[in-house]
């Protein structure tokens, strides 16, 4: 029979794997979260941290009724990936009670450097991983090698650049009578998400994001950032919509986005 000192340390040799691989454990968010959540309340219940648990899961109730992966699958649909977006949520948890080691801690003035501007720099920009990396330095986690993580030192909350690869049909190649998708290793960044009250708070969609989220016309209903001649382009457009019944009759939210 393992003692409990045994068990614990095989629950601990899980986290790192868990977190920064989720996908060798689970195939959606909602399952990466109903496995986090309870490896973590395991660890929690062996070293007898009930208050510390409670703790996470009030944090984690902010989520919504359908968990950590909700937020996520609301903003981009449910047929994008949000494995390592939900994985992080738990990773930075993981280490705040001591159960995950990162590589690296951001001083005062780093983590400053990193807030400073970020609306400016991400807000509708296309950025890619390698210009974050090259602006902030190496991140304290890299989930499944496209959600960066940094972490500040001696404080709560993180700061995570979501990347993706919309895989499609792939790449067609000629002569071949076939579509190849081609793995990018130097994805773009869709969303930035920082320490804030809730979810959509603390959200910056890129422009590619933003594309996701809403599609090529996302700028016709969002007029924030539009100067004063892109606003009135948009006026008139949404005016002409409306008298189309083919084009104000919205498909869904997950057609539409497609």
């Amino acid at each position: 029979m393992r003692s409990a000192a045994d068990i614990r340390r095989r629950w601990l040799d899980r986290v790192p794997l868990m977190v920064t691989r989720p996908g060798m454990w689970a195939s959606s968010g909602q399952a990466v979260d109903w496995m986090a959540r309870g490896l973590l309340a395991d660890l929690c219940f062996l070293d007898e941290r009930d208050a510390d648990q409670a703790a996470v899961e009030t944090m984690l109730s902010s989520y919504g009724k359908l968990g950590v992966a909700g937020p996520f699958i609301a903003m981009f649909g449910k047929d994008r990936s949000c494995v390592a977006e939900v994985a992080s949520v738990f990773a930075e948890q993981f280490h705040r009670l001591g159960y995950l080691q990162v590589e690296r801690l951001l001083d005062a003035d780093e983590w400053d450097h990193l807030n400073a501007g970020l609306l400016q720099r991400f807000d509708g920009q296309d950025v890619r991983r390698s210009e974050v990396e090259a602006c902030y330095g190496p991140p304290s986690v890299v989930i499944e090698k496209r959600v960066l993580c940094y972490a500040r030192a001696n404080r709560p909350g993180w700061l995570f650049f979501d990347c993706f690869e919309d895989q499609g049909s792939g790449e067609y190649v000629p002569g071949a009578g076939r579509y190849e998708w081609r793995r990018n290793e130097d994805l773009l960044v869709r969303a930035v998400r920082r320490p804030a009250p809730d979810f959509e708070a603390g959200l910056v969609l890129t422009l590619y994001g933003k594309v996701m989220r809403w599609g090529p016309g996302w700028w016709l209903d969002q007029a924030d950032g539009l100067s004063d001649e892109q606003q009135a382009i948009a006026a008139q457009l949404r005016a002409v919509r409306a008298s189309d019944p083919s084009q104000s009759l919205h498909a869904r939210d997950d057609d539409h986005r497609r």
